[in-house]
C-alpha cells in the first residue's frame, strides 16, 4: 500500500482532513497526519512514504535525501517558496501546488482592501469609535471609476481581480513578463512594463510569487517612481515589500494608504510595528485565502493530486513538470 503523510497538519488546526482520508482510503492509499517540527521528525514520519503534503515546513535537499521512496511533494497552497524546487527536480521528485484553490477568495480580499482604502471605511470606523464623527477626516475620497489599477503579476488571482475591478469601471494595467500582450488584452487590461505601471497606477496590487527577483521589489527606489498618493495592496507574499521603505512612504504621504494581508516577518503582534501603527493602513492576518469553500477545495485537490500520481499520471498542477 502506498503512503501519504501530511507533515505539518498542526499548522491547519481547524481542519479534520476528512477529504484526504476518504479519497485516499478509497484509492487504497494510507493517509497519515503528522505534526513534524524537525527534520528528524519528518524522516521518522515519512521515511517509507511515496507522497508528502506540506504547509509551512521547509523542504530542503537534506530532507529529500532522507526520504528514499518519495515521489511527490504536494504544497498546501499556491506559493511554494518553502520547497527547494531544484532539489526536487534533481532527485526526480515532483512538486505540486494548488494553483486554483483560493483564487476567488484572494481576489475578493484584494478588492475588499481596495474598496476599504478608497472609501476609508476602516479608517472612519476607528474614528467614530473614538467619538470623532468627521466626514472630512483623513485623505480625500474618489470614485472607483476615477482610479487606475496596476496589477504586478497577471496569474489566476490577478485575472479574477481584473474582472472585479472592471465591474467598478476601473482602468486596469498589468505587468507580467510571462504573459502576452494579446492574453492580457483579452481580459480587458493593458500590458505595460513595470516602470510604466508604477508611474501610471493609482493603486498598485501585488500578485507575484516570492523569488530572488521579487523580494523587496517594492523598495524606496520603486516607490519613488509611483504617483504621489498611490495606494499599495499586497495579498501575495510579505517579503515583496521593504517594510521600512513602505513605512517611510506612508509617513511622508508619498503612499496614501496600504492594504496588507501579508507582511514580512509575520505574524505581527506588536501594535507599534511600523506598518501596523499607521492610521492609513488596513492589515489582515494573512487570511485572504480563507473560506469554507476554499478549505474544502484545498484538501480535496491535495488528495486528488496524490491519486493521480498513484495511477501513473502527472497532474496538471506539477510545478516542475518540464524538468521531470
Amino acid at each position: 500500500m502506498e503512503k501519504f503523510v501530511m507533515l505539518d497538519s498542526h499548522t491547519l488546526p481547524d481542519a479534520d482532513f476528512h477529504q484526504e482520508k476518504e479519497i485516499l482510503s478509497a484509492a487504497g492509499i494510507e493517509c497519515v497526519l503528522a505534526a513534524c517540527k524537525s527534520v528528524d521528525e519528518v524522516v521518522e514520519a515519512a521515511k517509507d512514504a511515496e507522497y508528502i503534503g506540506d504547509n509551512y515546513f521547509k523542504i530542503t535537499d537534506e530532507v529529500l535525501s532522507r526520504l528514499p521512496k518519495l515521489k511527490a511533494v504536494i504544497r498546501y497552497g499556491i506559493g511554494y517558496d518553502v520547497v527547494d524546487v531544484d532539489a526536487c527536480s534533481r532527485r526526480k521528485i515532483a512538486l505540486c501546488n494548488l494553483p486554483t484553490y483560493c483564487v476567488e477568495d484572494v481576489a475578493t480580499h484584494a478588492i475588499a482592501l481596495i474598496l476599504d482604502l478608497v472609501r476609508k471605511t476602516t479608517i472612519f470606523d476607528r474614528q467614530v469609535k473614538k467619538g470623532n464623527w468627521d466626514v472630512g477626516y483623513g485623505y480625500a475620497t474618489h470614485r472607483m471609476s476615477a482610479k487606475t489599477l496596476g496589477l504586478v503579476g497577471f496569474g489566476n488571482i490577478a485575472k479574477k481581480l481584473c474582472h472585479y475591478a472592471q465591474a467598478f469601471d476601473m482602468q486596469v494595467l498589468a505587468y507580467d513578463p510571462f504573459i502576452s500582450v494579446e492574453k492580457i488584452k483579452s481580459f480587458g487590461a493593458k500590458k505595460v512594463e513595470l516602470d510604466e505601471l508604477l508611474a501610471a497606477a493609482d493603486i498598485v496590487s501585488l500578485h507575484v510569487p516570492s523569488t530572488k527577483d521579487t523580494i523587496h521589489m517594492i523598495n524606496a527606489a520603486n516607490i519613488a517612481k509611483m504617483k504621489d498618493g498611490v495606494i499599495i495592496v499586497n495579498t501575495s507574499r510579505g517579503n515583496l515589500i521593504d517594510n521600512k521603505a513602505l513605512s517611510d512612504a506612508l509617513a511622508s504621504g508619498k503612499v496614501l494608504a496600504a492594504g496588507l494581508d501579508v507582511i514580512e516577518g509575520e505574524p505581527i503582534k506588536d501594535p507599534e510595528h511600523p506598518l501596523v501603527k499607521h492610521d492609513n493602513t488596513v492589515v489582515t492576518p494573512h487570511s485572504a485565502y480563507n473560506s469554507v469553500e476554499a478549505s474544502d477545495e484545498q484538501h480535496t485537490q491535495v488528495a486528488k493530486t496524490v491519486v493521480c500520481f498513484s495511477k501513473g499520471e502527472i497532474p496538471f498542477n506539477t510545478v516542475n513538470k518540464a524538468q521531470l
